[in-house]
């Protein structure tokens, strides 16, 4: 259904709280649950069909009841769901853009009214875009603001390249560009997600204008070149994150990031001494929600500043605590695995009850599992260096030397004793013994993975001579089975069994008789007609009827002679 185009005028203050709405990760969402999965773009826009249905009479947008009434777009709203409205009216007119297009492209022949129906769908896809544009503009906050100046924008450069505008295209394009590769650098990883997506449509679009353009190939601007004159600053400050000094322009924010970094410099003191407990991974904890609450206040000091401010101070903020805090997370899961290894180290047999309530080896799995995700992490951060990536690689490979040592553990606790030789062996030849090496670019956790990879090898050594020597009993219990099961079968058996004879002799066995009457159908009937009686009041019966069939024929026939005129 159609709505009244925006109007040139600001639209008047909203008497409520801004709303916030993720347009682009809600978007990338209901496309992929809804049909663009498998690009079934008929299915999507049928949803959009039906849920726009359910938008009107939720919020009782009628247009007449028989005949078709234009209604007005409310200007003050309270409720959010108003904002839905002009948001799937968009997503249907452009599924169906693009389904028109599709099916002209797999046609036998062109078909120019085809062509011509998607250029006008996507137009109307645009003034809708506008349209909730320029409702957010007034009723929402200013993230939800910037998100639908994308969305407008990637509309618009839609339609422009569908009608081959190469310059105005790519104008719109590299703005819905750049305003999601802002929004990426303040939002989680799901969301996150959702807009690499969408940066990932973008791209051959934006190559088609500068091809047809005559352009070359831009380059993606990162962190080096936003801060090349950070490294020079560096020795300035207090603050540094792979060379380049941070600088937090709001005070707030800097006083409660120093408080965190003077938290965890305490932390680190407890970090090698032996007397650890519950109380300094509860302390991890704390910590790790104030860098939270940190990052949220500078994702909206980001977003305040828009897209087209200078924000490479607040960037490098922003990744220097996300540094740290997954540093701090792997800090802590390291000194669970360290805590975990030390049980298992008092342990001497897994398949027992009391040692599997002791020391599980799926716990240490799962503390493998979380600290390789936070290493992972780590090297998605920008500005990696090669000497970065080579310690990640070092800390990493450490860490799956120690899973696999607990998926032996786990295959010996179930008895499977030859996976558990074999990884072992396996885990013997690739180990290396672990040298002193400079703090390097993680000093923090630099000692803790000294530490594990240093005792690696023995506890390897340890649990490869228990397994094996499992195994050989298990084998040579396997053997003495056999040895007495073969000496069972040699002794002489009773008088009966020898004399038996394997097949039986037949004989016979009572069963129910089958009976075949070969004479039955020699058999004639006997004639039953002389016996019966007959029927005398038949014949009466057939002259009457055969009586009044002849007086009524006679009777139609007068009837017909006397109306005639």
């Amino acid at each position: 259904m159609a709505t009244e185009s925006p109007q040139e005028e600001q639209p008047a203050p909203a008497p409520h709280e801004p709303f916030s709405l993720k347009i682009l990760s809600t978007v990338q969402v209901h496309r992929n649950l809804n049909g663009l999965r498998h690009n079934d773009h008929l299915r999507y826009r049928q949803y959009c069909s039906r849920r726009l249905r359910r938008l009107y009479v939720m919020m009782r947008f009628k247009h007449g009841k028989n005949r078709f009434k234009q209604a007005t777009f409310p200007e003050n709203f309270d409720d959010p769901k108003w904002i839905f409205i002009p948001l799937v009216q968009t997503e249907r007119a452009w599924a169906f853009a693009v389904q028109l297009k599709a099916d002209n492209a797999a046609a036998a022949a062109f078909n120019a009214r085809w062509r011509h129906h998607s250029e006008r769908k996507l137009s109307r896809a645009c003034k809708y875009a506008e349209h909730l544009e320029s409702v957010c503009k007034a009723h929402c906050d200013q993230r939800t603001q910037l998100e639908a100046e994308a969305y407008a924008s990637y509309m618009a450069g839609v339609w422009l390249v569908e009608r081959e505008n190469w310059a105005e295209a790519k104008v719109k394009l590299a703005r819905c560009k750049k305003l999601c590769e802002h929004f990426i650098l303040a939002a989680d990883q799901a969301e996150a997600a959702a807009l690499r997506a969408h940066l990932q449509e973008l791209g051959p679009m934006l190559r088609e204008c500068r091809y047809n353009l005559g352009e070359a190939e831009e380059e993606d601007e990162g962190l080096s070149k936003v801060a090349a004159g950070g490294k020079k600053e560096a020795a300035r400050g207090d603050m540094t994150y792979r060379g380049h000094a941070v600088s937090i322009p709001a005070e707030k924010i800097r006083s409660k990031v120093m408080m965190c970094l003077e938290s965890a410099k305490a932390l680190q003191a407890d970090v090698d001494s032996e007397n650890r407990g519950p109380a300094s991974t509860e302390k991890y904890g704390e910590i790790s929600v104030d860098f939270g609450e940190a990052l949220k206040d500078i994702h909206g000091e980001m977003i305040a500043a828009g897209a087209d401010a200078d924000t490479a101070e607040w960037r490098t903020a922003e990744a220097f605590i996300r540094e740290v805090s997954l540093c701090l997370s792997a800090e802590r899961n390291l000194m669970l695995l360290r805590t975990h290894l030390t049980k298992l180290d008092d342990t001497e047999d897994v398949n027992t009850i009391d040692s599997r309530r002791h020391c599980r080896p799926e716990e240490g799995m799962r503390f493998c599992e979380l600290i390789k995700d936070d290493l992972a992490a780590l090297a998605e951060l920008p500005e990696s260096t090669p000497e970065l990536e080579d310690r990640l690689a070092t800390y990493k490979k450490a860490v799956l030397d120690y899973r696999c040592l607990y998926l032996a553990l786990c295959h010996t606790a179930l008895g499977k004793l030859l996976e558990a030789a074999a990884l072992l062996d396996m885990l013997t030849g690739r180990i290396e013994e672990a040298s002193a090496k400079d703090p390097g670019p993680l000093p923090r956790l630099e000692g803790l993975f000294q530490h594990i990879q240093q005792q690696l090898p023995s506890r390897v050594a340890r649990w490869r001579c228990r397994v094996l020597v499992l195994l050989a009993k298990s084998k040579k219990s396997k053997k003495d089975e056999a040895e007495v099961s073969a000496v069972v079968d040699m002794q002489p058996k009773a008088k009966q069994d020898v004399l038996a004879t394997f097949p039986p002799k037949f004989r016979d066995i009572p069963c129910k008789p089958l009976l075949f009457d070969l004479a039955f159908p020699c058999i004639e009937p006997p004639d039953l007609d002389s016996i019966l009686p007959k029927k005398q009041e038949g014949k009466g019966r057939q002259a009457v009827a055969a009586v009044a069939g002849a007086l009524g024929g006679l009777g139609s026939r007068l009837g017909g002679f006397l109306g005639r005129k």
